[in-house]
This record gives structure tokens, C-alpha cells and sequence, in this order.
């Protein structure tokens, strides 16, 4: 009988807007997918969606409400600093989520009387703590301080012998080049969130060095997830910076009776033939050697990047990847990407930041493990593989097609994941929607901008914001017919006034190529043509421009909702 099934359509990006860092499960307890995002210095903070079929997302909550934030010290952290890349797991039936908040001012938070006990184990942790929940929904319990916690990008790993890993990468303390990283693990105790340490012959040990990037001059080998997938350990690590040379290593190694066993044995070995490697500091260990380690590459990374693709590709940065089995689709990657704007004078500049893009897997055996005495056997029952971007691309897709039914992959599309999106800033806004507010504006509630062609939709009297950080910033505030807008580039501002009297309409703003008109039109649709009574460059509100690692928010006064949420 034939399949009946209507495909399911996914379309690229599953979230739009600032929704970096992407970590998922496959949520057995509530039969459904669950996503985070790092939220940097919004508040509330680390959105979680779900999703029970890949293509509609709907906003579970946040795992960092307002009395959590300030736990966590977000009002006292700098531009791009706060939440950074959490890990979202479920480890002995809690909802786990570990993350750094970073950049944290820990001078002004102890002038401003901050909980002491919260200044203190953020220095003790680098800034790393867990929450943790019993229902996704929350409400989530934490800050738990990780303390001795080094680096950013934490990871949790619940192995086949009930150890729990704590697993994030770090300046290599002995660094072979500029920007070289280490990734290092140590196991944790889940009751209380406190590394654990070793003993061995030589003494108390902490963590094990497990990578230190895939090639000579490898710079930032971070975003590390563990995975058990049969009798390996797999390692996924994200490389070359979180910009146009991003990409996605995956490595293995042999662990049939635990990582943990896996390390005792390499190090016992290597000791016995005399080329331990050496680890950086006395209280550790080191399984990556010069000509041995642990954990062997896929010999075809990096398996998932863009930037060989060219100046012209709309999708740029791919990366910072996290890998979820579906009971019906199967195996699934998350990953930030980020879409580039063409403007007119600046070249191809990301005015949204980073987003969420998903795109199913395969696992495929090489190909090389042969001899000329044995023809290559394309599947190995004992061997699961490495990951290869389904649909035969080898890149991120635009669409992907779905059986309904059995999960099975219809189609892909490659395509420029082009969108457009109406902002209404004259109405409250919708509380299904993903709102927040900065340190510094309080009384102005945010959202993310979802396009890089977007109408605004202004109210009568009020102020509009589109921000990209405190010093990038454009302002639009409208008094019946007066409108007066202001830009501000860092040192430097411009400004001017905008008489809008006797045009029929509403004032709006449009966002496109790179340029912020002001216009006046009976409805959104009508304000792309519309004459522009000024037109803003607004180069400066790109990440290019004004650096750092957030996209623009769009804020109104108080109230606030989107046509396409």
C-alpha cells in the first residue's frame, strides 16, 4: 500500500534571529525534541524550544529568569559577555544545563553589593556553573559553581558506567601557536556538581588532556560534545573560530567498557612503552601525544563547514555543532550559521548574528579500509562510522523534505534560506514570543531580528530601537508627524529630524541591504516601494562593524509583538 503521508517540510533557519549555540536532546520523557541557545546578556536568558516533528518550534520558556540572572551576575557583565554556549542534557532524571557566564565585572558586582557567595563562586568556577530542572518547563534550581571549572563550552557525558564527564576546552597552557586550545575532561559528581580527582601511582590526578585541535596551526578547537554511539567515544569540536573560517572535527576513540577505562588503559600502555605524553601541568594527564593518542580523527574533517565555499555564499560560519538521534527521523546535527547581507558600499556584512540551522545525518564507513587481497565492505555491523551531511550536498540545506510517517528523507534543497518579516511595534506584544531586555534599558523590551529584510511598523508616539551593542545603536522616535532619528557608531553619532506630515499612513521602518528607510504606508506590504523620507546607513550595526558576537534586537518602549512569531 502506498504511503499516504504528507512530507514534513523543515526550513533553514529553524530559529531566525540571534539563536547561537545550539544544544538539543531527544526528550523521551515528554516525546519530543528540546533546543537551547546562548542568550549572552539578555534577560530572561537560554531560551528552550521544542519540537515534535523538526519543523515548528515552540518556546518552552527560559531556563535564567530574572531572580536567576541575578545569581548569575548578568546585570554586571560587559557588551557580548553573559551566557555562553550551554549544553542541554538529561542525566539521572534531570534536565541538566551547563554553561559559563562570561566577561562577568565582578568589581562593579561587589561595589553594587552583589551576593558575595555568587561573586566568589564565579571566580572559583571561570564563570562555569549547572542548572538543573525535574520538568523542562522548570523551574530550574542553580547556580551550582563549577568549581576549578577552566575555559568556556562545557559539555556533559553520562557514560555506560554511570560516570558523569565534565568536558570544555581552554587556552592550551602550552601553546604551539597563537590560538591554539586544549579540550580537556574530568569526571563530576551529580549530586552537588563537584569534579572529582584520581589517584594514580604519581599522585592526586584532575583532568585529562583528550585534544588540542586536528592541524598544525589549528586555532580554537571548542564547542566539545561527548557522544556513546556502540563501542566508541565520539568527540566533536568545533574549529578555526566562531567567523568565516568555522567548521565542525569529529574524533573517536575505542571505549567499550568506559572512557574512563579507555584513558586508565592508554596511559598505562604509553607508560610501559616510555611515550606517555607529557601533560601540562603535574596534576594532570595527556592522552594526545605526538605520534600516539587516544582519540583518532575522521580523516575526511572537517565533515560540516562553508568556508570553502566562497565570498558569495549567503550562509556563512558554520559550526559549533550538537548531534541528537531521533526515534523516527533518525540522526539530526544542530549548528549555528549566519546569514550574510549584500549592501551596497560595505561588501557582505550579518546584521542578524548567528542562528540555528539543523540537517539530517548519515553514518558511512570508509571507504579506504580495504586491501588488494579484500574488496571494500560498505557497512560494518561493529563499526558505526562518521557523520556525513545527508542529501549527497555536503552542506547545509535550505529545506528538507521528511516522510510523515516513517521519518524517512524525501528530499533537499540547497538555496539561500531568504526570508522576509513584519515587526509590529503598535500593539503589546505577544507573550509567545521570544522577549527580553538589556542591563541598560530596562523600561525597552527586545526581540530578535528575524530578517534581514524587515518591515517596522511604528507606533504614533514612541521610540523604536534596533541595537546591536551600547555603542552601535539606531533610534527612531516618532511624535505624530515629527520623527527624529539618531545613530550611534561607536565614538561617533548622526542624527536628523524627518517632518512626515501629510503623507497617508503609518510611519514604518524598512531594514534592507544594509539601509534603514523610513517611510509612510497604509500597510506593510506597500512600504517596500514606498519613497523613503530618509535613508540610514546602518553598517555600523553589523557584527562586522562593531564586533563582538550578538545580532540586533529590535525594541519598542514597553510593548511589542511580531506578525511572525
Amino acid at each position: 500500500m502506498a504511503n499516504d503521508a504528507p512530507a514534513i517540510t523543515v526550513s533553514n533557519p529553524v530559529l531566525r534571529g540571534m539563536y547561537p549555540d545550539p544544544s538539543w536532546i531527544w526528550d523521551e520523557d515528554g516525546g519530543r525534541v528540546a533546543l537551547v541557545n546562548s542568550s549572552f546578556e539578555l534577560v530572561p536568558g537560554l531560551p528552550i524550544h521544542d519540537s515534535c516533528d523538526l519543523a515548528h518550534w515552540r518556546l518552552v520558556g527560559h531556563a535564567v529568569d530574572e531572580a536567576m540572572a541575578r545569581r548569575l551576575l548578568i546585570p554586571f557583565v560587559l557588551d557580548s559577555g553573559g551566557l555562553y554556549a550551554p549544553t542541554l542534557r538529561h542525566i539521572a532524571g534531570r534536565y541538566v544545563i551547563c554553561c559559563t557566564v562570561a566577561r562577568i565585572d565582578t568589581d562593579a558586582a561587589a561595589a553594587a553589593g552583589a551576593d558575595a557567595a555568587m561573586i566568589d563562586g564565579a571566580r572559583a568556577s571561570q564563570g562555569n556553573f549547572i542548572i538543573e530542572a525535574d520538568a523542562l518547563e522548570g523551574p530550574w534550581r542553580g547556580p551550582y559553581w563549577v568549581e576549578g571549572a577552566e575555559g568556556i563550552d562545557p559539555d556533559l557525558f553520562e557514560d555506560i558506567d554511570g560516570s558523569v564527564y565534565w568536558t570544555q576546552t581552554r587556552p592550551a597552557v602550552h601553546p604551539r601557536w597563537e590560538g591554539q586550545t586544549e579540550v580537556w575532561t574530568q569526571r563530576i559528581d551529580p549530586d552537588g556538581w563537584r569534579l572529582m580527582t584520581s589517584r594514580d601511582d604519581d599522585g592526586i590526578r584532575g583532568g585529562t588532556i583528550i585534544w588540542n585541535g586536528y592541524g598544525v596551526e589549528a586555532v580554537w578547537a571548542e564547542g566539545p560534545h561527548l557522544y556513546r554511539i556502540g563501542d566508541y567515544v565520539y568527540l566533536m569540536t568545533a574549529e578555526g573560530g566562531t567567523s568565516f573560517d568555522h567548521s565542525e572535527m569529529i574524533m573517536r576513540a575505542a571505549a567499550p567498557q568506559g572512557l574512563r577505562q579507555a584513558i586508565d588503559g592508554f596511559v598505562r600502555d604509553a607508560r610501559a612503552r616510555g611515550d606517555e605524553p607529557r601533560p601540562p601541568r603535574p596534576d594532570e594527564r595527556s592522552v594526545v601525544g605526538r605520534y600516539t593518542r587516544l582519540f583518532h580523527p575522521d580523516k575526511k574533517n572537517p565533515f560540516l563547514t562553508h568556508r570553502h565555499l566562497g565570498v558569495d555564499e549567503r550562509v556563512q560560519c558554520v559550526g559549533h555543532a550538537d548531534l541528537m538521534r531521533h526515534p523516527r527521523f533518525g540522526w539530526w546535527l544542530a549548528c549555528l550559521g549566519s546569514r550574510q547581507t549584500r549592501t551596497g558600499g560595505h561588501g557582505t556584512l550579518s546584521f542578524l548574528g548567528r542562528e540555528t540551522f539543523i540537517t539530517p545525518v548519515d553514518w558511512q564507513c570508509d571507504l579506504a579500509q580495504w586491501t588488494l587481497d579484500a574488496a571494500p565492505d560498505l557497512r560494518d555491523d561493529d563499526d558505526p562510522g562518521w557523520p556525513v551531511i545527508a542529501g549527497g550536498n555536503g552542506r547545509l540545506p535550505e529545506t528538507v523534505q521528511v516522510d510523515g510517517m516513517d521519518g524517512a528523507l524525501r528530499g533537499v534543497r540547497v538555496g539561500r534560506c531568504e526570508g522576509r518579516a513584519v515587526i509590529d511595534a503598535r500593539a503589546p506584544f505577544d507573550m509567545a514570543c521570544d522577549t527580553a531586555c538589556v542591563r541598560d534599558e530596562p523600561s525597552v523590551v527586545y526581540r530578535r531580528l528575524p530578517e534581514d529584510r524587515c518591515v517596522v511598523r511604528c507606533p504614533d508616539h514612541g521610540s523604536v530601537h534596533i541595537r546591536q551593542d551600547n555603542g552601535h545603536t539606531l533610534r527612531v522616535d516618532i511624535d505624530g508627524d515629527a520623527v527624529h532619528w539618531s545613530l550611534r557608531r561607536g565614538e561617533g553619532a548622526d542624527e536628523g529630524d524627518i517632518g512626515a506630515g501629510g503623507a497617508h499612513g503609518s510611519v514604518m521602518l524598512v531594514f534592507e541591504d544594509g539601509v534603514v528607510r523610513i517611510v509612510v504606508a497604509r500597510s506593510a506590504p506597500l512600504a517596500w516601494d514606498a519613497p523613503a523620507l530618509a535613508a540610514i546607513d546602518v553598517a555600523p550595526l553589523s557584527t562586522e562593524w562593531s564586533g563582538g558576537f550578538v545580532g540586533c534586537l529590535v525594541g519598542v518602549g514597553a510593548t511589542m509583538t511580531a506578525d511572525d512569531c
